[in-house]
């Protein structure tokens, strides 16, 4: 019974998206036998769509578990698997779908089941919409090419947010509720400079292209051009990803888990993989905005560059969660709005400074859109 609880789900995850591909198929109807539509489809199925997200979310899982049992001198995912617990999260994949699905009596049925689906289309759909570098010149790998990808990568970032407070809401308990309103004022805080440091990057780059920002960066990173910027989105991207020191609407000593508390089966592990996902995309921005992006000795594809400069930034996350002491909520919000916002202004003080000064100054750097 649980199984067919648990496919139920996922059909209802996967109706949803054919849904918008039968949508889409209607304004691609004319390029249905042509080499651009089977172009399409491999992006979407293989790279950098379902299977891509997929394995990222398995291995990071993985690696997550093993760094951090070396890290506290534990043994970590062991028995499962050819090579030191590979298939664990594989493993946790079926035990999750094998358990029981419990709605609480007095849930808000519809935001409630609504949630788990929401928080997976949005986190994949961000994926859409990321370029990963050229494959021949004037063409690069994108499910989606628009000059206006980092805005709409940002506004797909602004809705989770308001679907974790559903989530919160829609299981009326008050543990949930209480950590989907941390949530909520976490990531309101920490929004603010994340998106006054991209504001400085798009400021240099005279686009909100990530394709024309990266190649602004032909000559040197603006990773080194703005580290100050380079450090506060770090630490932003941190929070908005709820992960340690900042993940305290998921604190366990206190609220349970927070706001994913009453969600079993595949529903909690929707939250899980879209968590992950999340991950994969801010890790491929802050590489796209402050590291060059696929730019890199001609030795290795673009491609291979990205996943590797993202794959750096995603040690660095976890780090955090190996290293460092929750932080209260008091402190959480004074680091926000205190410290971390006044110091993103000075970075655009200091961008605009620059381009007033030195109107020339982004050609030095290889571009200018």
């Amino acid at each position: 019974m649980e199984w067919k609880r648990s496919f139920g789900l996922l059909t209802s995850i996967l109706s949803f998206f054919a849904s918008l591909a039968l949508i889409f198929l209607n304004f691609i109807g004319p390029l249905l036998f042509s080499l651009q539509f089977y172009e399409l489809i491999i992006k979407v199925a293989v790279f950098p769509g379902l299977m891509y997200i997929s394995i990222f979310a398995i291995l990071i899982i993985w690696f997550e578990r093993k760094f951090l049992a070396r890290v506290h001198l534990r043994i970590g995912p062991l028995h499962v698997g050819p090579m030191m617990g590979i298939l664990q999260p594989i493993a946790d994949f079926l035990k999750l779908m094998g358990k029981e699905i419990i709605v609480p009596d007095k849930a808000h049925k519809i935001v409630y089941n609504l949630a788990p689906i929401a928080v997976v289309a949005v986190s994949c759909s961000s994926i859409a919409f990321m370029p990963f570098g050229w494959v021949a010149p004037g063409k690069n790998w994108v499910i989606y090419e628009t000059p206006y990808n980092l805005l709409i990568i940002l506004i797909l970032f602004t809705l989770h947010p308001l679907i974790i407070i559903a989530a919160g809401w829609g299981s009326n308990n008050k543990y949930s509720f209480i950590g989907a309103m941390r949530a909520a004022f976490q990531l309101l805080a920490y929004e603010v400079p994340m998106v006054f440091c991209i504001a400085g990057v798009a400021m240099m780059a005279g686009s909100l292209d990530l394709v024309r920002i990266v190649e602004s960066q032909s000559k040197i990173w603006f990773g080194v051009v703005e580290p100050l910027g380079l450090i506060v989105f770090f630490i932003s991207m941190m929070a908005e990803l709820i992960r340690r020191p900042f993940d305290i609407p998921v604190a366990e000593q206190e609220i349970v888990f927070g706001y994913p508390t009453e969600y079993s089966g595949v529903q909690f592990m929707c939250f899980m993989m879209a968590e992950y996902v999340n991950l994969c995309v801010a890790s491929l921005l802050l590489a796209g905005l402050f590291l060059g992006g696929w730019l890199g000795p001609a030795f290795l594809p673009p491609i291979i560059w990205f996943i590797i400069k993202s794959l750096i930034v995603c040690l660095f996350v976890i780090m955090g969660r190996a290293t460092w002491p929750r932080l209260r909520m008091d402190q959480l919000l004074r680091v926000g709005w205190s410290l971390l916002i006044p110091l993103a202004i000075l970075q655009i003080v200091i961008v605009l400074l620059l381009l007033l000064i030195f109107p020339t100054f982004p050609m030095w750097l290889g571009f200018r859109g």
